[in-house]
């Protein structure tokens, strides 16, 4: 039991109502055609305030390990406000959340810095990817976060 969180990215491949083609056959899965495909982008493990963070700024505050979708312009804020150390002026707590690491800090497990670089890569790929898409016509991409506990 914990709080597990994951970064998404889904990718449409069913394009103006016709399915997509590999070497001309349409793809399908189990007997019907396949409209996305989800990437798994990130995950983290008990980073409370990461996850207390996404909760406040995109989702309302509302914490009900609903899918949050995140734009360009939100990833940009992320990545800016973990450059910026900014990501824990205020304390996550909740049950079974764990706690995330502080400027300084370090365990057995790692440190602040090495969670704040990883944080910062995975959100930097993820806003990347989404970017790359911008001059393609004949696909959708979105990226989400989502949390479980």
């Amino acid at each position: 039991m914990g709080l597990d969180m994951m970064l998404y990215g889904d990718k449409s491949i069913y394009i103006k109502n016709t399915p997509a083609k590999v070497d001309g056959f349409p793809v399908e899965v189990d007997g019907f055609p396949v409209e996305s495909i989800v990437l798994d982008m990130g995950y983290w493990r008990k980073h409370a305030n990461l996850h207390g963070f996404i909760v406040d700024c995109f989702a309302d505050g509302n914490d009900d390990c609903q899918r949050i979708n995140l734009d360009v312009d939100d990833l940009n804020h992320l990545i800016k406000t973990l450059e910026d150390d900014k990501m824990y002026e205020e304390t996550t707590t909740g049950f079974f959340f764990g706690r995330s690491y502080h400027p300084g800090e370090k365990d057995e497990y790692g440190s602040y810095e090495e969670q704040k670089a990883r944080d910062i890569d995975l959100f930097t790929k993820a806003r990347n990817w989404l970017m790359s898409n911008y001059s393609k016509k004949d696909e959708y991409r979105s990226v989400y976060y989502q949390a479980s506990w």
